[in-house]
């Protein structure tokens, strides 16, 4: 089944089932299933890739390591990872395996000989043969010692890997990947005690996953996948994981677009037996066999993007009730039903036979509508008579010629019995003669036509003239009449005629498709029953696979081809009792599914099976074969015409040669057992290298291997249908999506929904919301001031209504402490351009709505404007509470009747709790991380509690760790500075407006082409830059060193290019004659310069969103050169105890995301990975070197001081397996201490907190809360906000006593603090985790490293003053008086021992926190928190 193809197909009919990870929270699952080998394909080669690419395989294993990590942290499974390797297939699937491996290898071959034959030059090393992907080859033997080793690591030292049963059935178990996942879940189903919503995610690319998640009918089920795009694709978008979009089609969604789409059936009436969606899911299912699948092809004229499985869903409409019962009985087809479907299927084909013919003479004649040959005839100008009608024409002429010229003769009466078809030819008869007609009724009350002649016209002079011309039209007629043809034939007979040519027409369009296809006609009945009996029992085999498993391990279709609609009833006798069987060892199915292309990957025994003349299956591997594409479009959709493997021939040709096999060899060719891998706490031994010299062992391995058992079904059957007390609806657990949440109708239209931005030529099931009139309404939106909603439909998302409006006015509350009563609600008027503003923003969500999800909302007459929930927030006594925000580039606006108020299954991650006692919380042995301004972010462990204090063992370091990083970084910005563009435009002597088309795409007409010859430094439309050559700042486009060398170099190559652009800097539309007059020159031009392009690489490079921020390559190796040297530094890591820590001074791994996701970086920052699970180990130290806001989070590009196993490039920019990109929650900013606990001593030294500075308006009105009308404020004042008391001034006496900055910005605090750095020895688990070390130099026991920082004075925890600065202060106050101030003396010691810039505190000298350069504080007692 084409999965681009049926993908987007469902994504444009049912346009809300999938939803983009990146821009949502996604629920919680209990199970993560991987469909592995397409992981395996995606890490190992690519479609795209050069001839000339290569990789190591231990690159691959790397990123296939890397891939899992990445998915198992987008979903974190509560209880089971289950990851499936293809192993050997059953028959009906090695046809499919082998025509790909065929093609693929040939392409291969092809791309080779076409490369060297332009003179490229090739690697030395073999291209990686992606055939290797199969069952029984050396490639996947090692594949699967490598995983083994990475989930043994994970398990080991990763905590969300210790809570979960890990699963991993790999290439030597029989089955493919996703059928070995679905027996699981049917089994698991099937037994006493199922969760009934149980939550699943299967991750994989085929289309077929959409079918096994529907049949398992748990309604909790989602398909994983890449963002899939159709057309150009973009090739500078990062090669990171974590840029990579994912989405989530909701399986829940697709089961209620599928009842919208069945709703009639629902009627009531509609069937005679009950209406029931999970037997309509299934025959669903099976009605998407016909389109084709791995198994089967599709039947003829049946194509996805053709609409087929539209026309088969209407077509199911009209037979179901008929059918009087569902087709597919719970795996089992109900064959009667299915020729019903069948009959009214074969339709399809009539309308296909019908366009192939539709310029045939006879077909024009066909489709006429069976008119009356007579009338078709008469059309052409001739007369055509039955014998009784020349008899009636006879009776009226002698009628016509008895008229006297002084009176008429009486009506002539024709008689009652005349027949219809002839009272029709008396009507035209008397037309053409001139004469009256009319019905009348005899006495006995039968009506008869008569005809007559008209009323004489008065005498008049022109009497005789018109008496004459009349007398010879008349004769003319009767002449024509008198000629007239005379035919017996009847219409009937006319059309059965016709439908007899037609039908011997269709037979024999139907007879050259066999013969074309198969080599023998219709009339070989004996070849027919065979290919549809082989064809139904396709069907039945690939249900009960679904269903059941595998019904016969040898079963196979043997055609490439499917048998015409019409003819598979012949098949419905087909025997349907399969024999099980057994599958092939690993080897036969390689030699069953391999190329000769490809026989290195074969043990070298059977070499001479696939090459010599003489061997006996030498058929089985041509090198030249014929491709058909037998209707379908793209390439890799046609029919590879090769021949079947005859089973029998096979594997008595391989019988003499398996006894040549090496032990190894033999080894490889017998199955294995799925294993399940679980944590043990208490074990430790070292697990050596899958790949020594580039894994290491893992020393402290806590992994215990098993065999996995798959669910017992003894005295079970498979469970089909909904397990009692699921949840569906608006009762789905919290995240899965239900149109159900609001009231509505749906109706498939031709809506021109855009899902992959392109407006669908296709029907689309449109969403109408009911009584969005009374739910749109500004006072239901106002009684929604200040509480909890969910926006978003269908994907809700909790959010706080902070301010509602209307086209006119804005509503806030007045204390946000206080409910939503008509008192507290604050009404302010739209001012400027704000009314305009409201109707385009809601007109914009109407549209998105519609556009986007196919929903129509009805008018919008109110918004709500909501801060979303962004998560938990640790307070400092331990207690979580939702922390509402606006979160940048997400939504923040939402019509009213599109609010959800509540939701039936609230979202357990995110329920407030209060705090657990102390010692509950952090108990002995707990490892956490230090939050005290003295060695913060180093590691620790908790030894003991003194009533709400901890005492805790931490890991510290000797000496300052140098701010290489930052210093890096400013060196960075004074060594490539950037330089606006209207500067380069002077520099280089160009007008603005050229300088802007060249550095950007540039577009020239050539040869009836569109070329883009511009340097693509620049997207503004797009809102993105290129890294290290372009940026956006205050000053418009500034372009670095390298690009005005590029620039440069453009102009001095091509100068008569440019000089053309110079003459016309305004000019759109460029030809290239407009360049180059010749013709002939400017072709050989444009392509000169599309190839110095391409050599400058110039579309290539790496393009970054504006804000983004990023160092260059030789910046990043710069640091890791500062790293590398700094981790040889003597400096010992020491061990100290500490007592009377409080809460908030310790930092879990499991409360980063709480606690972290507030903090700001800068480029340069150093950093500590604080998390206990994902790709980074815990506790290793980096720094920052990229900064990307996706619409959800902050992504930061850290380089490592250490290398470690899952470590990428960054693109590139640094060594192997030194870079990552992690959210800011995983991390803790090392140089700008922004977590920073406070001790009660520090805490009386700490400056008052900064005001909230105003946030900047446009029009009058908080731009960056997106909202239409002034900010809420009491009594409604707008922008009139209190001030807080300017900071202290330089020089002054305040500014003396609490320090400050060149800039006049006061110092945070005066607390010392202690520069920690240095990761752990070990990267394979925090260094703490079997309790306090001894202490000691290098390699203590649990794996401390004389690596860190230098610490300064023993400061106290750095003071955080929450305390209000206006508490106390009058506002207003009526008897205020100014007083001059200026005549107080300044105190004698201003200038005794002034700082600058650090800020010299005496003895005791430090660095404030949040990045600001303070005072000492003074020395407290290293064994105390206070």
């Amino acid at each position: 089944m084409g999965v681009p193809k049926f993908f987007r197909w469902m994504s444009e009919r049912y346009p809300a089932i999938s939803q983009l990870i990146a821009e949502n929270r996604i629920p919680e699952f209990d199970c993560l299933y991987l469909d592995m080998n397409g992981i395996i394909h995606n890490c190992t080669h690519n479609d795209s890739d050069s001839v000339t690419k290569r990789m190591t395989e231990d690159q691959m294993f790397i990123a296939i390591f890397n891939y899992i990590e990445h998915l198992f942290g987008k979903i974190k499974p509560k209880q089971l990872f289950f990851m499936a390797i293809d192993g050997v297939a059953p028959r009906a699937k090695m046809n499919q395996q082998r025509a790909r491996r065929f093609r693929t290898a040939r392409d291969a071959e092809d791309a080779r000989n076409k490369a060297i034959a332009a003179g490229t030059e090739m690697p030395k090393e073999d291209a990686f043969d992606s055939n290797c992907i199969t069952p029984g080859t050396q490639f996947m033997a090692r594949l699967t010692q490598q995983l083994k080793y990475f989930v043994n690591k994970k398990v080991s030292e990763d905590y969300d890997w210790q809570n979960v049963e890990v699963v991993l059935s790999g290439h030597e178990v029989p089955g493919e990947g996703e059928h070995k996942i679905m027996e699981y879940i049917r089994k698991a189903k099937s037994q006493p005690g199922y969760d009934p919503n149980m939550r699943h995610c299967l991750y994989g690319l085929d289309a077929d996953l959409i079918m096994l998640g529907l049949l398992s009918h748990d309604p909790h089920f989602c398909l994983l996948r890449e963002e899939v795009t159709f057309g150009r694709q973009s090739k500078g978008k990062s090669k990171e994981l974590e840029h990579q979009n994912f989405y989530l089609m909701h399986l829940c969604i697709v089961r209620e677009y599928l009842e919208l789409e069945f709703q009639e059936l629902k009627e009531p009436g509609a069937l005679s037996f009950t209406f029931d969606m999970e037997r309509v899911i299934d025959d669903f299912i099976l009605m998407a066999f016909f389109v084709g699948n791995d198994f089967l092809p599709n039947l003829p004229h049946l194509h996805i993007n053709e609409g087929a499985l539209a026309l088969m869903f209407a077509v199911y409409k009209n037979v179901l009730p008929k059918a009087k019962g569902y087709i597919n009985e719970g795996g089992v087809i109900n064959l009667e039903r299915l020729g019903l479907l069948l009959d009214e299927l074969s339709h399809v084909e009539y309308r296909h036979f019908e366009s192939e013919n539709s310029d045939a003479s006879w077909m024009k004649d066909k489709t006429m509508k069976k008119e009356d040959v007579m009338d078709r005839q008469r059309a052409k100008n001739q007369i055509v008579m039955s014998t009784a009608q020349k008899a009636i024409y006879d009776q009226v002429k002698k009628y016509i010629n008895g008229r006297s010229a002084d009176s008429d003769p009486p009506p002539f009466d024709l008689p009652t019995t005349l027949p219809a078809r002839d009272r029709k030819f008396v009507e035209q008869l008397a037309s053409d003669m001139h004469l009256q007609w009319k019905s009348v009724a005899d006495d006995a009350g039968d009506r008869h036509m008569q005809i007559s002649f008209p009323p004489r016209p008065v005498d008049d002079d022109d009497d005789e003239e018109e008496d004459e011309e009349a007398q010879t039209a008349l004769l003319r007629v009767m002449k024509k009449y008198d000629k007239g043809q005379i035919v017996d034939v009847t219409p009937e007979d006319a059309q059965a005629k016709m439908e007899k040519k037609y039908e011997e027409k269709f037979q024999k369009w139907k007879d050259e498709y066999y013969k074309e296809k198969y080599s023998w006609g219709l009339d070989n009945e004996a070849e027919m029953r065979k290919l549809t009996e082989n064809y139904v029992q396709g069907l039945q085999w690939v249900l009960f696979y679904y269903y059941r498993g595998v019904a016969s391990w040898p079963w196979y279709y043997g055609y490439h081809y499917s048998p015409m609609i019409s003819d598979v009833k012949k098949g419905l006798k087909a025997d349907m009792n399969f024999k099980l069987g057994q599958p092939f060892r690993p080897y036969q199915q390689l030699m069953g599914v391999l190329p000769d292309r490809s026989k290195k990957i074969v043990p070298e025994v059977y070499h001479e099976l696939m090459t010599q003349k003489d061997s006996p299956i030498i058929d089985f591997y041509p090198r030249d074969f014929e491709l058909d594409m037998n209707g379908k479009k793209q390439d890799w959709e046609a029919v590879v015409q090769i021949p079947f493997i005859d089973e029998k021939r096979l594997l008595a040709a391989m019988a003499p040669k398996d006894k040549l096999l090496s032990p190894d060899e033999q080894a490889r060719n017998d199955f294995g057992v799925t294993l399940k891998f679980a944590y043990q706490k208490d074990l430790d031994y070292v697990y050596p290298s899958s790949l020594p010299g580039i894994f290491p062992d893992l020393p402290h391995c806590k992994c215990v291997e098993n065999i996995f058992e798959m669910p017992t079904m003894e005295g079970l059957h498979v469970y089909v249908g909904l397990v009692e007390g699921v949840k569906l609806g608006k009762q789905a657990l919290a995240g899965f999506p239900s149109l159900h949440n609001l009231v509505h109708t749906g109706q498939l239209g031709f809506h021109g929904v855009s899902v992959f931005q392109s407006e669908s030529r296709n029907e689309s099931m449109v969403i109408t919301i009911l009584e969005s009139e009374t739910s749109a309404g500004i006072e239901l939106a106002k009684q929604k001031l200040g509480k909890a909603v969910h926006v978003g439909y269908p994907f809700l998302q909790e959010g706080k209504v902070t301010r509602v409006s209307d086209e006119l006015f804005s509503y806030v509350l007045q204390d946000p402490s206080k409910g939503s009563e008509p008192a507290n609600i604050v009404q302010q008027p739209h001012q400027g351009n704000q009314i305009a503003d409201w109707k385009k923003k809601s007109q914009r969500l109407e549209s998105m709505y519609s556009k986007r999800l196919g929903v129509i909302t009805g008018d919008a007459e109110s918004m709500v404007h909501v801060d979303m929930l962004v998560g938990l927030r640790k307070t400092d006594e331990g207690a979580t509470v939702k922390e509402y925000a606006q979160v940048p580039g997400q939504e923040t606006d939402y019509l009213t009747q599109m609010v959800v108020d509540e939701v039936l299954s609230p979202d357990q991650r995110f329920l407030e709790k209060s705090a657990v006692p102390f010692e509950e919380e952090f108990p002995n042995g707990t490892q956490a991380f230090f939050l005290g301004d003295f060695n913060y972010g180093r590691p620790l462990v908790v030894t003991g509690h003194t009533g709400s204090k901890a005492e805790i063992w931490i890991s510290t370091v000797k000496g300052k760790e140098p701010e290489f990083g930052r210093d890096v970084a400013r060196q960075q910005e004074r060594l490539t500075p950037y330089t606006p563009g209207f500067a380069v435009a002077k520099m280089l002597h160009l007008h603005p407006l050229a300088l802007s088309k060249i550095t950007s795409s540039f577009r020239v007409m050539s040869s009836g082409l569109q070329l883009n010859l511009g340097l693509n430094l620049k997207f503004e439309a797009k809102k993105q830059k290129v890294l290290g050559y372009s940026r956006k700042g205050e000053r418009g486009w500034e372009y670095s060193q390298k690009a005005i060398e590029l620039i440069a170099e453009y102009m001095t190559t091509f100068p008569d290019f440019i000089a053309t652009i110079l003459r016309n800097p305004e000019g759109d539309g460029f030809q290239d004659v407009d360049f180059y007059p010749d013709a002939q020159v400017a072709k050989a031009k444009m392509k000169e310069i599309g190839e110095w392009l391409k050599r400058k690489e110039a579309k290539h490079l790496e393009r970054v969103p504006l804000d983004a921020e990023q160092m260059d390559g030789d910046a990043v190796m710069a640091i890791e050169s500062a790293a590398d040297q700094n981790n040889q530094n003597p400096d010992q890591v020491d061990g100290k105890r500490v007592g009377g820590v409080p809460r908030n001074a310790l930092l879990k791994p499991s409360d980063a995301e709480q606690r972290l996701g507030n903090q700001k970086f800068s480029l340069g920052d150093r950093v500590v990975y604080a998390q206990d699970s994902g790709r980074v180990p815990i506790a290793l130290r980096g720094t920052v070197v990229g900064i990307t806001r996706t619409p959800r989070t902050v992504l930061l590009d850290v380089v490592f001081d250490s290398t470690f196993m899952s470590g990428t490039t960054l693109g590139e920019r640094c060594s192997p397996f030194r870079g990552s990109t992690v959210p800011v929650t995983s991390v803790l900013n090392l140089t700008d201490k922004q977590v920073v606990a406070t001790s009660k001593a520090a805490q009386t030294r700490q400056p008052s907190a900064a005001f909230t500075p105003l946030q900047a308006q446009q029009n009058g009105y908080t731009a960056a809360r997106g909202s239409y009308g002034a900010p809420a404020a009491a009594g409604g004042l707008g922008q009139m906000r209190e001030a807080a008391a300017p900071g202290p001034l330089r020089g002054s006496f305040r500014g003396a006593l609490g320090g400050s900055q060149p800039n006049g910005t006061p110092y945070m605090n005066g607390a010392a603090r202690g520069r920690g750095r240095g990761g752990l020895g070990s990267q394979q688990t925090m260094p703490i985790r079997g309790g306090p070390p001894q202490r000691g130099g290098r390699g203590a026991a649990n794996g401390f490293v004389p690596r860190g920082g230098r610490g300064g004075s023993r400061g106290g925890y750095t003071v955080v003053d929450n305390t209000d600065p206006m508490a106390g202060v009058q506002t207003r106050n009526p008897n205020f008086k100014p007083q001059n101030y200026s005549s107080v003396p300044p105190p004698p010691n201003l200038n005794a021992d002034r700082g600058r810039g650090r800020g010299r505190g005496g003895v005791d000298r430090g660095r404030g926190s949040a990045r600001s350069r303070g005072r000492g504080a003074p020395a407290v007692n290293e064994a105390s928190a206070e």
